[in-house]
């Protein structure tokens, strides 16, 4: 945070901050063996994943005096204030999924081409064909009148609409009826139909800053709270332009994306003229990378005091002291937990690691659940999903007023940034250069994102891919979904266009995709087994990269990614080593490689024997990354992740 946003915030707010020392005593367990019933008292900070921008921080900075671009840039730290002109926009009504979508409205409407009268209600279907059936009716529940086929399902007013409800279109729904600005559509999927709202970007904000934020904050500390629904405004205007959900919606409507209500509720409008006023007052504003990508802002309601880092920089949230969930308490039974995580009897839940950020250590990692019937360690967001908690930042205390097990615990470590150290070159002596990215517990990677001939890094946390085109590391510049938590994430020119995508492997199945974008598998097939490594490279120099897997001390290859059978089979390296495969002396073709104990022992050719270039790099512990780390390279170079 700069100096200037802290010491307004100082000024201007009468809360006191709380001590931004670490607190000791990190570990909370029952005794031994013994039973831990009844209820279990969990303390906290925060509420959501704490990731960029905080909401209440945002409210509690805006009201001491903070201009709305000093609140992104203080949480969105490595990124810069851009403009993007306004343009369409479709969202997923997710409501909607598997149904026919039914439209009224008070003002004559068109389907497909076909007019449609004021007040009549249009049914339209979308079919595996590609065609769409319109239906028409009197009404949004009376039955129907005339069928016809039409060629497209755009939905769309014969007027501008303007602020008028009655003549925007009107989506029936059991409840009653939704309005929405733009037009209506739906699609066929593969597996079942969608509706769309197109709709302009600043409208559908509308639709959105009041339900993210309250629009009632832009009255607070004598209007100063605007600056608070203005930071709302751009952070989500960033985020809708940085999705790309699927080929046929840019975003959808819940809290998967951002939460999007339409115009107006039978027939009453959710849109506010203060939040209304906040996106008008920063029409067009956008966070973008220095390179230029719009970036995917993340925001959550309230970082409990310090941020969880990820995509931008960590920072201290002095602002979220104006949070009612700054500190929190909640009480979870015990049986709950032992139902949660299935380890018989509750004997104890030991907290094993923390990011070190902030009160308490900070943000739970690792937490250790233990049981009559046994033992399992998981993460803290694990932890908070399955218990309902606010956060991954809490304290456990199972019973009696102070927490059970050890005594004081030194201070946690200060939080580990983790690097990957790229070489300079295939030999020994190589220096090595440090690039930041990601976290403790992230799963790095390296891969050209973007066709340029330069590898750049890339980490895989949860189902979510995080990448840069950066050589130099930084902040994330594409963020998306992609397969589960515990999948083993790989990368490779799937579709041989030059471009690097991504896939997952899970329990024997590999999953890829020919593009860089949440959505589902382009290919996926069965190849290798539980316990394996996956690899990828272009083992025949077609121009395709195809997957292998390393298992004790083995490589198995295949050269289809659409017929996955093996290819080759070679024995190199030990069961203890790790996989580090590459174009070594540039030739177009990948060829093996294995990391021992800080050194490496590549070789030019698919043939079991000693390693034709051995060379120390990286210390023991560190995992190989492996790149083409400047444009020109005549091969692949290896590089080290370490700490995470």
């Amino acid at each position: 945070m700069g100096t200037e946003l802290r010491t307004r915030f100082r000024r201007g707010v009468v809360v006191g901050l709380a001590a931004a020392g670490l607190a000791a005593g990190v570990t909370v367990a029952a005794p031994a063996q013994a039973t831990v019933t009844g209820d279990i008292t969990i303390t906290g900070h925060g509420y959501g994943h704490g990731r960029g921008l905080g909401q209440w921080g945002s409210y509690g900075y805006a009201t001491a005096g903070a201009s709305y671009r000093d609140i992104v840039g203080h949480y969105y730290g490595g990124t810069v204030i851009s403009a993007q002109p306004d343009g369409p926009v479709g969202v997923q009504l997710t409501a909607q999924d598997g149904l026919d979508l039914v439209v009224t409205s008070g003002r004559d409407f068109t389907v497909g081409g076909v007019h449609v009268s004021a007040g009549s209600a249009a049914r339209v279907t979308a079919r595996p064909d590609g065609s769409f059936l319109l239906t028409t009716s009197f009404g949004c529940a009376a039955p129907a009148v005339w069928t016809t086929p039409i060629g497209t399902s755009r939905v769309a007013p014969t007027v501008e609409p303007g602020g008028d409800l009655n003549a925007m279109l009107s989506l029936c729904t059991p409840t009653g009826t939704r309005q929405y600005r733009g037009e209506l559509s739906v699609v066929w999927t593969g597996n079942g139909q969608r509706t769309v709202n197109t709709v302009r970007m600043e409208d559908y904000l509308r639709g959105v800053v009041p339900r993210e934020s309250p629009a009632s904050w832009g009255d607070a500390a004598g209007g100063k709270g605007m600056e608070a629904l203005k930071a709302q405004a751009v952070a989500a205007r960033s985020y809708a332009w940085a999705e790309n959900r699927s080929s046929w919606a840019k975003t959808c409507d819940t809290t998967s994306c951002q939460v999007y209500s339409g115009a107006g509720i039978n027939g009453s409008s959710v849109e506010d003229r203060r939040t209304d006023a906040a996106i008008a007052g920063t029409a067009g504003v956008v966070m973008r990378t220095p390179a230029g990508a719009i970036v995917r802002t993340e925001f959550s309601s309230s970082t409990g005091g310090y941020t969880a880092g990820g995509a931008f920089p960590a920072v201290v949230d002095e602002g979220d002291t104006a949070s009612p969930y700054h500190n929190w308490t909640t009480k979870v039974p015990a049986s709950r937990v032992v139902s949660a995580f299935g380890v018989g009897e509750l004997t104890g839940i030991q907290v094993t690691r923390r990011n070190g950020l902030g009160a308490d250590g900070g943000r739970v990692l690792a937490v250790e659940i233990s049981g009559t019937a046994k033992t399992v360690t998981v993460t803290g967001n694990d932890v908070r999903s399955r218990l309902g908690l606010r956060s991954d930042w809490f304290s456990v205390d199972v019973g009696g007023g102070v927490p059970a097990g050890p005594g004081p615990q030194a201070p946690p470590a200060p939080p580990v940034q983790p690097f990957v150290y790229r070489a300079s070159g295939n030999q020994p002596g190589a220096s090595a250069v440090p690039v930041p990215f990601g976290q403790v517990g992230d799963i790095p990677l390296a891969c050209d994102w973007n066709g340029d001939g330069v590898s750049t890094l890339g980490i895989f946390r949860r189902g979510v891919f995080y990448t840069t085109d950066v050589p130099g590391g930084g902040v994330a510049q594409q963020v998306f979904a992609f397969g589960q938590p515990g999948d083993q994430p790989v990368c490779g020119d799937w579709d041989g266009n030059g471009t690097d995508t991504v896939g997952v492997f899970r329990g024997g199945m590999v999953y890829l995709r020919n593009s860089n974008s949440t959505g589902v598998a382009d290919g996926s097939f069965g190849f290798g087994d539980r316990g394996d490594r996956l690899i990828a490279g272009d083992w025949n120099g077609d121009s395709f990269d195809t997957v292998g897997v390393w298992r004790n001390g083995w490589f198995h290859l295949t050269n289809s990614n659409l017929v996955a059978t093996t290819a080759a089979s070679v024995a190199y390296g030990s069961p203890g080593d790790l996989p580090a495969t590459g174009d070594w002396d540039g030739n177009g073709t990948d060829t093996l490689g294995i990391l021992n104990a800080g050194t490496f022992y590549l070789r030019n050719d698919w043939v079991s024997g000693r390693g034709e270039l051995s060379f120390g790099f990286g210390d023991r512990g560190d995992v190989p990354v492996v790149g083409r780390w400047a444009a020109g390279a005549g091969g692949d170079v290896v590089g080290v992740a370490r700490s995470y």
